[in-house]
């Protein structure tokens, strides 16, 4: 597909990117739970300045999760409403798998490290997947005692909030870490992965965040 939007709220920094025939642009805000108010003049103003409308698009991408529960039902709200009334295709990409692959493709370019993403889930615990490629093992969340990973090489993590929690992993774990880098799981990532054939389109009545657990993180 040629031509691209894609949202991510599932984090306090709010994300929009786009992509039209090899082009790329993305802005980003630090929200502070205001994504409601500042998701859609994002949109607005990234179409705007690329002269461009969604009626062009071939298809909308978002942040499925995990993260924030509020900011994943903005995101999947909103793509869902721009995909119905512009009949455009649905692509829900996780929050961990972008991660993963921006560490790949930008932070550590050509690297097929494999990576511990982490995203901080609040009350002592984080979300985390582990992409020996570009596909995770089962996306969890835990407290991060429980992380042990199965990796013969250096492994580098990524996210955000992860630093707090190093102390807590299993020894074994630290110590198989090797590169730590602060990273979000932004929207021009989540399009190159769509873009690579990594993502499936989904009916849009079917599309849905994911939480990973039941208990409600802001």
């Amino acid at each position: 597909m040629k031509k691209l939007l894609s949202i991510d709220t599932s984090t306090t920094h709010a994300f929009v990117a786009l992509s039209i025939n090899g082009s790329d642009a993305v802005i980003e805000q630090s929200v502070q739970r205001k994504h409601a108010q500042t998701l859609l003049p994002m949109i607005q103003q990234l179409l705007a300045e690329h002269e461009s409308s969604l009626n062009q698009l071939d298809g909308i991408v978002f942040g499925q999760g995990p993260g924030s529960f509020t900011g994943l039902r903005i995101a999947c709200a909103v793509a869902k409403a721009l995909a119905y009334a512009h009949d455009l295709s649905l692509f829900p990409v996780s929050s961990l798998q972008a991660i993963a692959w921006n560490v790949r493709h930008s932070a550590v370019p050509d690297s097929q490290c494999p990576v511990l993403a982490m995203i901080d889930a609040r009350m002592q615990q984080v979300y985390w997947g582990f992409f020996k490629d570009e596909s995770a093992t089962e996306e969890q969340v835990s407290d991060p005692g429980e992380i042990y990973l199965n990796s013969e090489s250096p492994v580098v993590i990524a996210g955000i909030g992860f630093e707090s929690y190093l102390s807590l992993m299993p020894e074994a774990t630290r110590k198989n870490i090797g590169r730590q880098i602060e990273t979000y799981p932004d929207a021009l990532s989540m399009i190159h992965l769509v873009q690579a054939g990594k993502i499936n389109p989904v009916d849009v009545a079917a599309a849905a965040p994911v939480y990973i657990r039941n208990k409600i993180t802001q």
